[in-house]
């Protein structure tokens, strides 16, 4: 089998990431919207605070910048499959016009460096999360034995 082609690679590393921060996340997807049907890179979806999120992710392994229209179009996405956000992820950046057609919209503009410095608190926050609940179950077992017994085992 030969190697795979570095638009696939980026795409396969962005679901990767999101599958990092606990999300569920698959790669060339199709999903039926509202109107029509849909090929989507990444889809995401997680839960936070008690609801279920769903993202779409469009990943631009260009050697051009995105411009107005691809934002536009994936606003229309967003919008006929109900996502409550979309991603353009793009290796080469953006032309203005692309940042005014997504401006106070929930389609985000980033380079994968810059998603992942964004969710890097939420990676550490799971971490945390896991430390935690490790931290309890061991406090739970340490005082469940006399004291007694934690005296001679040297607890």
């Amino acid at each position: 089998m030969g190697k795979e082609p570095s638009w696939y690679k980026f795409q396969e590393d962005i679901k990767t990431h999101f599958v990092s921060l606990g999300a569920d996340a698959k790669s060339n997807v199709r999903v039926q919207g509202v109107r029509t049907c849909h090929d989507i890179d990444v889809l995401v979806k997680t839960r936070f605070l008690g609801e279920n999120i769903t993202w779409i992710v469009e990943a631009k392994h260009w050697k051009s910048k995105v411009t107005k229209t691809q934002v536009l179009a994936l606003r229309s996405i967003v919008d006929d499959i109900g996502a409550d956000r979309g991603f353009i992820i793009s290796v080469a950046g953006f032309q203005s016009g692309a940042f005014e057609a997504a401006n106070n919209t929930n389609v985000k503009l980033k380079t994968f460096d810059e998603l992942k410095v964004d969710t890097k608190g939420l990676i550490e926050t799971e971490i945390l999360k896991t430390y935690h609940k490790r931290l309890l179950l061991l406090e739970d077992r340490y005082w469940s034995h006399s004291k007694k017994l934690r005296i001679k085992y040297g607890l």
